[in-house]
């Protein structure tokens, strides 16, 4: 599967594009997602991604659909969805 992930903020400036597709086997999970974007994107690793547990900084979240935030990172991915890489105190 190929997981496309809008990121707004630091998180774009750091990564140098306005988003970023993984490809992630079926069973991944959120974890591999942010393993694969760590991979994908080096400079994200440390201001965004922990680098030993493939998680999001205190400072960062995984927003879906504008809705819910990613908060359990060893439950599988959800396809088809809009994510939004974003800092924590982002809002409007």
């Amino acid at each position: 599967m190929h997981l496309t992930i809008e990121f707004l903020g630091l998180a774009r400036e750091l990564a140098g594009q306005s988003e970023g597709v993984v490809a992630l086997p079926d069973s991944a999970t959120w974890r591999d997602l942010f393993c694969g974007l760590a991979q994908q994107f080096p400079a994200l690793v440390g201001p965004v991604i922990v680098p030993d547990s493939c998680s999001l900084t205190d400072a960062y979240m995984l927003n879906i659909d504008g809705r819910t935030i990613v908060r359990q990172l060893d439950e599988p991915v959800q396809t088809g969805r809009r994510l939004l890489l974003m800092f924590a105190e982002a809002g409007g």
